[in-house]
């Protein structure tokens, strides 16, 4: 079951994933082997519109510009496994520091820090090669197993074997996910996406009438270790 919710969790709020070719862009970052960590996508900014079907269905909209580096993902959903229900109303917004999850039914929210900039500091660790978005891909266990075309765009497919997830991938932006794991399928699909357009603020910022809560995870992290002990 823990897998399963996972496998949902990654096509929610499948963010991190991107397409071909965007080496046409980055061939000095190839070249001399250092990895440009102030582009998360391989254009500066756009809007993509998903539709959601399966033991999930729905819309979601992904909205970010600098690069990838701010983000917003909203998700409007009813997902449905067996005699389960849930309505799934979320705002994910990433920037700056740090990184909103809003449930927009209930008005309230939670804090954390940016999970973005904690993967960054772990990879300027390691001897980094290629794209940002392709070592995130790489860093969540994801392998390159062909290549598609998909909305007129050249997707690479990724798949992570372990969460039954299938991506495929333009400029480091996900435009396609199909998850199947432990009898659930979800599929994430865009219908529409319009590239290097102005995002109104007001889509990276929490509504005003949301509670929200800050949550140290790295915290509740070290407890659960010591508690492991």
């Amino acid at each position: 079951m823990r897998k399963i919710f996972y496998s949902i969790f990654a096509v929610l709020l499948f963010s991190i994933y991107s397409c071909g070719d965007s080496g046409k862009d980055f061939t000095d970052e190839r070249s001399t082997g250092k990895t440009d960590f102030t582009k998360r996508y391989g254009i500066k900014s756009a809007i993509v519109e998903y539709v959601i079907t399966g033991s999930q269905s729905g819309t979601k909209t992904l909205y970010f510009d600098n690069w990838g580096m701010r983000q917003a993902e909203y998700t409007n959903s009813v997902l449905e496994i067996g005699n389960f229900s849930k309505r799934i109303n979320i705002l994910n917004i990433v920037k700056d520091d740090a990184n909103y999850v809003i449930d927009l039914e209930r008005n309230t929210g939670t804090k954390t820090k940016n999970p973005v900039n904690k993967l960054i500091a772990e990879l300027q660790n390691q001897k980094s090669f290629g794209e940002f978005g392709e070592q995130i891909l790489l860093k969540a266990g994801a392998m390159k197993v062909g290549q598609e075309e998909f909305l007129d765009k050249d997707c690479d497919i990724y798949e992570i074997k372990n969460t039954g997830t299938k991506m495929w991938i333009w400029k480091w932006i996900p435009l396609k996910a199909i998850s199947k794991l432990g009898g659930v399928e979800i599929n994430s699909v865009a219908k529409k996406i319009e590239v290097n357009v102005n995002i109104p603020e007001e889509k990276f910022t929490p509504p005003d009438n949301v509670t929200i809560t800050e949550v140290d995870l790295d915290d509740i992290e070290n407890q659960l270790r010591q508690q492991s002990k």
